[in-house]
């Protein structure tokens, strides 16, 4: 078993890349640091819970794998949870006694102990203790090598998150539970040990799967870890709660919210109970209790209520020092899921009031990032296309401000927004600004994306909307056209309409029909042409 383990762990130990770790958020931490979770309380409930099932493990009998033993009883060993932040525990306290301890252990260092790391260490007293027998000192001795595998597996798996290679960690992790199957799970291949270690691998293993977006091999995975943990805990131990969370979560995103809400609200008043509101999972739990109620939320106060609640639980979550930013990401693409839904079904209200609450979020966690001027671009599109014009107007400007700032080196992305302030100002009757904006967007993704792109007919179909609202104006003007323009009028609209009918095809070829820039533009186009044809 360790040799093959050991054979998963041979590259050593990985170096993360300044610029890595700048991009996560943790430029401060030293590598060591960044693998070590900072809520010192919530490992030692965890290393707790673990030591329980490992013990009866390792005594190999059915009446001690029950899942009424107590922590008391054993000792040290790791829980990494779902944080792949392991820390040892003192074998005499209990998951209940974490939080009456915790000020005690407010300062207690966050780096790798001994005994966590070394089995020597950590079983140094085995052959001191007269009450074991030979058999039992030697399982007991396999256990703790075996816990520093697991330990220096999940540590490696998120070294390799750190650097951004979030693929090869997944494989380590799937090679790690293969190997504890075919290790201790006699000889049956697959899925076929219940051993307390695998829990942990198997929960480690759906939250990277989770973080991917690999929802349905994060639920199998996620559910095997669950039915492994109710083999060993009772129902209110913390390690229960997070493997709860976890399958919530992922089945949240799946849209099985029934079972979802069920998993969340239980985990959220055990973990809450065993760890505290400051704990991460704490906070993930009630983050995603409160996505739970936006479903049936049906007024933009009953949203806004929800705001307190979805807010603490994004620094909590961002205060997980391995995987913290990918988890508040993930917990924001959540969100914008339940926008998407929205729009799909043609919801704008509720689909506005969402995407006010996510700026205000998006905000909150990052107030000058692209996330948050793609948003923002979103938004004002969907304003704009119902006619919003003064929120549409604020929120492009709003968003080309950041671009200019994230976007220095990608002029594609500021020119993009200054395109949808050309179309916002030229419906507001600002036609000279509008002009400037929309020929230089014109030029620029002709250039650079050719005619057919559908922002050049964008573009293209602004402009000459533009030119014809001009000459609708000067003809329902007070002097009506001089003699001139008159002459020239016929032709010239004649050409506008053109490079509209042109715009829009590019539009319908590249957006689809039901896209609502197109059934906008369709609109624009026949009030447009209306008007010209009653004066």
């Amino acid at each position: 078993m360790r040799q093959a383990l050991a054979r998963l762990l041979q590259t050593g130990t990985a170096v993360i890349p300044h610029s890595n770790r700048q991009q996560l958020g943790l430029v401060a931490c030293t590598s060591a640091q960044v693998l070590w979770h900072d809520n010192a309380e919530q490992q030692r409930c965890f290393s707790a819970s673990i030591s329980t099932a490992t013990s009866s493990s390792q005594r190999g009998t059915a009446a001690t794998m029950h899942r009424s033993a107590h922590p008391a009883q054993l000792p040290r060993s790791t829980w990494h949870g779902l944080h792949g932040v392991p820390s040892a525990a003192a074998p005499d306290e209990h998951p209940g006694q974490c939080r009456e301890k915790h000020d005690q252990h407010e300062h207690h260092s966050h780096q790798p102990s001994a005994e966590a790391t070394h089995p020597a260490v950590a079983t140094a007293g085995i052959d001191g203790n007269e009450d074991l027998t030979e058999e039992e000192k030697a399982s007991q001795l396999e256990e703790a090598h075996l816990a520093e595998s697991m330990e220096r597996l999940i540590m490696e798996a998120y070294k390799l998150l750190q650097q951004g290679d979030m693929q090869q960690a997944e494989s380590l992790l799937q090679e790690g539970s293969l190997a504890l199957d075919q290790g201790m799970g006699e000889g049956m291949g697959a899925g076929s040990t219940t051993h307390p270690r695998q829990a942990e691998i198997l929960d480690q293993l759906s939250l990277f799967q989770f973080l991917q977006g690999k929802l349905r091999e994060a639920e199998v995975s996620a559910r095997r870890s669950l039915a492994v943990i109710h083999n060993h805990f009772e129902l209110e131990d913390p390690a229960v709660g997070m493997c709860e969370l976890r399958l919530g979560t992922i089945l949240f995103s799946m849209g099985q919210y029934r079972e979802a809400q069920t998993l969340i609200t239980e985990s959220y008043h055990g973990l809450k109970a065993a760890l505290g509101d400051a704990a991460q999972v704490v906070g993930e739990s009630q983050y995603y209790l409160a996505m739970g109620s936006l479903l049936a939320a049906d007024t933009e106060d009953a949203i806004a209520q929800t705001d307190p609640m979805l807010m603490q639980g994004l620094r909590n979550m961002r205060a997980n020092a391995g995987a913290g930013p990918l988890l508040v990401q993930t917990a924001l693409r959540e969100h914008n899921r339940l926008v998407d839904a929205e729009l799909t079904s043609q919801n704008w209200d509720k689909a506005a009031w969402l995407f006010r609450q996510e700026i205000r979020l998006r905000n909150g966690v990052d107030p000058a990032s692209q996330d948050l001027s793609l948003l923002l671009y979103q938004f004002a599109t969907l304003q704009y296309t119902r006619g919003l014009y003064d929120e549409a107007e604020a929120l492009t400007q709003f968003s080309l401000d950041i671009a200019k700032s994230v976007f220095r080196h990608d002029e594609n992305q500021t020119m993009l927004r200054k395109h949808r302030l050309g179309t916002v100002l030229d419906c507001k009757g600002n036609p000279e600004e509008a002009r400037q904006l929309l020929t230089q967007s014109f030029n620029h993704f002709d250039k650079r994306l050719g005619p057919k792109n559908p922002l050049t007919g964008e573009a293209q179909f602004a402009l000459a909307l533009s030119g014809l609202r001009r000459m609708l104006q000067a003809r329902q003007s007070e002097g009506g056209l001089d003699i001139y323009s008159k002459v020239l009028a016929p032709q010239q609209q004649q050409d506008l309409m053109q490079q509209m009918q042109k715009g829009l095809q590019a539009m319908q070829a590249g957006f689809g029909a039901d896209h609502m820039l197109v059934k906008k533009a369709l609109t624009d186009y026949d009030d447009t042409a209306s008007a010209l044809r009653s004066v």
